[in-house]
């Protein structure tokens, strides 16, 4: 088994990879693996967060050629940084029409939630309580993607289906050192690595972050299905928050703003 298999499986159940490397390779190798598991993802890294003060008129934003949108994407990423609340936590959620082992298509039941904003929108608002549930975190903005529609097997036009992208605000240690009853029963899936292992906090982070999100029914039945990556500074932010735009900002697009923008998200 490799590294990503160790993190990417299914809602991070961390335990059942642990004994299954256990078995295999001896408890040093695990320990081991799960260090340079650790090691090689961005989250872990220690970045400065050296203030760059983008103005409307820096890239990425006088990439986007309409003066509007320019003005709404500049306006999202400064409601965005003035909580400065440096990580912040980019996680991308997407959902597979094909059963977990790739065999057979969805049921046609299945396959239309992923088109349907209506359970997207619900998806990403249970994520939202979750992470409060669990964190304690303040700030969550969703941002959806509609993938363009496609020409099937059958020759049949398709309805492109949605994913999303969420960025969140900085989950404070104590909530990790400390954790209420929620967080609690996330760090148990984690009980018998953070025993053996003793990982520190901002390695924990991202992984317990990937089990609250995977806890979502509508979520965790697909593997692969999130992405978390951590933001340290505004030329970061500023460059997600575009990407995140990219279906609205889009010279030839049709998209309003609420097309874009979960109602899940704190705006004020």
């Amino acid at each position: 088994m490799n590294l990503v298999e160790i993190i990417d499986a299914g809602s991070g159940n961390a335990p059942t990879s642990f004994n299954r490397l256990k078995e295999q390779s001896g408890d040093i190798a695990v320990a081991s693996r799960y260090l340079e598991l650790a090691l090689n993802q961005d989250c872990y890294k220690t970045r400065r967060t050296k203030r760059q003060d983008l103005k409307i008129t820096d890239t990425p934003f006088l990439d986007i050629r309409l003066q509007n949108k320019r003005e709404i994407a500049y306006a999202v990423y400064k409601k965005i940084l003035k909580q400065h609340q440096f990580p912040y936590y980019a996680i991308t959620t997407t959902y597979s029409l094909r059963t977990n082992d790739n065999s057979r298509w969805l049921d046609k039941k299945d396959r239309a939630t992923r088109w349907d904003r209506y359970e997207v929108e619900r998806t990403n608002n249970l994520i939202k309580n979750k992470m409060r549930e669990a964190f304690n975190t303040e700030d969550f903005y969703g941002f959806l993607e509609h993938h363009d529609p496609f020409i099937g097997k059958d020759g049949k036009e398709h309805q492109g289906r949605y994913h999303t992208h969420i960025i969140s605000s900085n989950i404070s240690d104590i909530a990790i050192t400390k954790p209420n009853r929620k967080c609690k029963r996330y760090l148990n899936e984690y009980k018998e690595w953070i025993n053996y292992s003793n990982p520190s906090i901002k390695t924990l982070k991202p992984l317990i972050i990937k089990s609250v999100v995977g806890s979502v029914e509508w979520v965790r039945k697909w593997d692969n299905s999130i992405n978390i990556k951590c933001i340290w500074n505004e030329g970061d932010l500023a460059n997600y928050v575009c990407y995140c735009l990219k279906t609205y900002t889009n010279l030839k697009s049709e998209l309003c703003f609420n097309d874009v923008i979960c109602n899940s998200s704190t705006y004020e």
